[in-house]
């Protein structure tokens, strides 16, 4: 798609609509469409880095949904693209470096990698192939591949966003590399998460913190579970002096 997409030189994925199809109404039908799910998308992104904001300094969710809003809208309208450029570059490095740091110090907790898998295995966390057809099971082979499939053509082929990013490199050569780089770095991002997903049922196999009423929503288990893990860390321990004086 980005061979065939690059060259026209539009401002707007839709046009392509108008360009292919000929038809205004069937590009107002996609604009509508990209608004609709960029609306909803744009609310999943509020609310995660939102949960992480309200376990660490106590707020409640709306008040850090709303905190969020307003610095990201204010960030946004006054950077433009630059800034959000800048921006998805320190937030993927931090992603990772977080998710890392915890995972490693999980690790070493519980010692060592032998062990987190031998009890994800003894609690049925460890099924790779699955290819039961049926489309009434949840996490499947083929149910990950037709989303895995879905979601990559969503956000680079027909994804405003995405077509923003391709083209604004200077040659199609670079824009083919991009989709290349983002292969890798999906894969090994989603790896980490996954594992983090490993660690943190291994860190609460025996005491669910949802249950024992520790963390209000689902949710909020990996931020409570980076709280709970490196709140021995010097830094993680100024942070915490500071959120208690704040609420006294």
């Amino acid at each position: 798609m980005v061979p065939i997409l690059y060259p026209l030189d539009i401002l707007s994925i839709n046009e392509y609509i108008t360009l292919r199809f000929g038809s205004q109404g069937l590009r107002k039908l996609s604009s509508a469409t990209l608004v609709i799910s960029n609306l909803i998308y744009n609310g999943i992104c509020l609310y995660a880095p939102s949960l992480t904001l309200s376990t660490v300094t106590g707020l409640s969710t709306n008040y850090s949904i709303t905190i969020m809003g307003l610095i990201c809208s204010f960030y946004i309208t006054v950077g433009g693209v630059k800034a959000i450029v800048y921006t998805d570059v320190v937030q993927t490095i931090f992603m990772f470096l977080g998710m890392i740091t915890t995972v490693v110090i999980c690790v070493l907790d519980f010692g060592g990698l032998s062990n987190i898998f031998s009890i994800a295995s003894e609690g049925g966390r460890m099924e790779f192939f699955n290819f039961d057809p049926s489309p009434y099971v949840r996490y499947t082979f083929w149910s990950v591949q037709v989303l895995g499939f879905y979601t990559v053509i969503g956000r680079l082929g027909v994804s405003q966003m995405g077509y923003m990013r391709l083209s604004s490199v200077p040659s199609l050569a670079k824009a083919k590399r991009l989709c290349s780089y983002y292969f890798v770095g999906q894969c090994v991002l989603w790896l980490t998460f996954l594992f983090s997903g490993l660690v943190a049922y291994v860190a609460y196999s025996d005491c669910d913190p949802l249950t024992s009423g520790r963390i209000a929503e689902p949710d909020q288990i990996l931020p409570y579970l980076v709280v709970h893990k490196i709140s021995h860390v010097p830094a993680w321990r100024t942070l915490r002096c500071s959120r208690l004086q704040w609420h006294a």
